[in-house]
């Protein structure tokens, strides 16, 4: 039979099982700045999350706003000068930076015949800037678009 620790006698070497003294190995300085790490992370893509969600809502805004502009114009190229200026204005008012921004417009309907109803379509493009929040990604974000549409006035006079 083997002797353990509680039966050898007082001058034997004592054995120390480290798992039952309760130490866990680790320091605590370390685990709180990994936890601290992970929780930046975190909230820099939360960040992240919400300007997306920002920049969905306001190029949306932008895209309605340069619709509207241009279906009040009677010709297409006043139509598509108001219209960029329209969604430039929409996206500063929301401070909205775009590293690129296109505005496409339909304006077939702008110049056609007095009393036939018609449309005018626009798309605004967007690439989020992203290179202030210091996520690991291009400077650009990922490209938002939003497409809106607006009715031309079948009775209103056009050139």
């Amino acid at each position: 039979m083997t002797p353990d620790a509680n039966t050898r006698g007082p001058g034997a070497a004592r054995v120390i099982d480290v798992d039952n003294v309760g130490e866990r190995g680790g320091s605590a300085s370390v685990e709180a700045s990994l936890l601290v790490i992970v929780l930046v992370v975190l909230l820099g893509f939360a960040i992240a999350g919400g300007r997306l969600v920002a920049a969905e809502a306001g190029t949306d805004h932008a895209a309605r706003a340069a619709a509207r502009v241009a279906s009040l114009h009677r010709d297409a190229a006043g139509a598509a000068a108001a219209a960029r200026a329209a969604a430039d204005d929409s996206l500063a008012a929301q401070n909205l930076r775009c590293a690129a921004l296109d505005v496409v417009l339909d304006t077939g309907a702008v110049g056609g015949v007095v009393g036939q109803p018609g449309s005018v379509t626009a798309t605004v493009r967007c690439s989020v800037v992203w290179s202030d929040l210091g996520l690991p990604s291009h400077s650009a974000g990922p490209v938002v678009e939003a497409v809106a549409v607006s009715p031309v006035d079948q009775w209103r006079e056009r050139r």
